[in-house]
């Protein structure tokens, strides 16, 4: 069988699942996010990290449904929590997306579901970009940025300088968060 196919067996059988990994406060040490990171739990109980399927999901487009039902996922597992008042100030999930999903309508139509099912816009979506590949910015996008802005979700850039990025590119496409990857940033303070 191959990749693609099992791929869609596993969006069937909801094996794609979100880890989230949280996001705390320096200063108060409360929890004020999350992050969230797909992962594949197969039927034999193992768990793979997106290395082992991403590439395969976007070239097939599969990674429109996968995060089309992540969203699903966090929502059914979130919302209890801001209902029965166990969140009560404003958090945010944070998560990846392929730069090809901000031109997708059925994607920009979840995600403004997902912010339109929270109680009184407690929760702040954050589509974070990923640069594995080159983005063309487009009026469609642009559209598309402006429709998910008006409901609260914010857009970052993950991990920049290891991809595609420029600061020319920061000057074309809009965003709220830039997350400078870790290799610029781990000997600050030392070196």
């Amino acid at each position: 069988m191959n990749s693609q196919v099992n791929i869609l067996q596993g969006i069937m059988e909801k094996q794609f699942i979100p880890y989230i990994q949280p996001v705390v406060d320096a200063e108060t040490e409360r929890l004020i996010g999350g992050e969230v990171l797909m992962r594949w739990r197969k039927s034999d109980k193992e768990i793979l990290t997106p290395e082992k399927f991403l590439q395969e999901a976007e070239c097939t487009g599969l990674i429109i449904r996968m995060t089309c039902d992540l969203l699903e996922d966090i929502m059914d597992k979130m919302l209890p929590l801001f209902i029965n008042k166990k969140i009560c100030y404003k958090f945010h999930i944070a998560i990846n997306i392929n730069p090809g999903l901000l031109n997708n309508s059925a994607f920009i139509s979840k995600c403004i579901n997902f912010m339109n099912g929270f109680p009184e816009k407690k929760m702040i979506l954050i589509l974070e970009i990923t640069e594995r590949e080159k983005v063309l910015y487009s009026k469609n996008e642009e559209e598309n940025i402006k429709r998910l802005r008006a409901h609260g979700i914010k857009i970052s850039l993950d991990d920049f300088g290891t991809g595609y990025s420029s600061y020319v590119y920061l000057q074309q496409f809009p965003v709220d968060f830039i997350k400078i990857d870790q290799i610029f940033v781990h000997k600050i303070g030392i070196d």
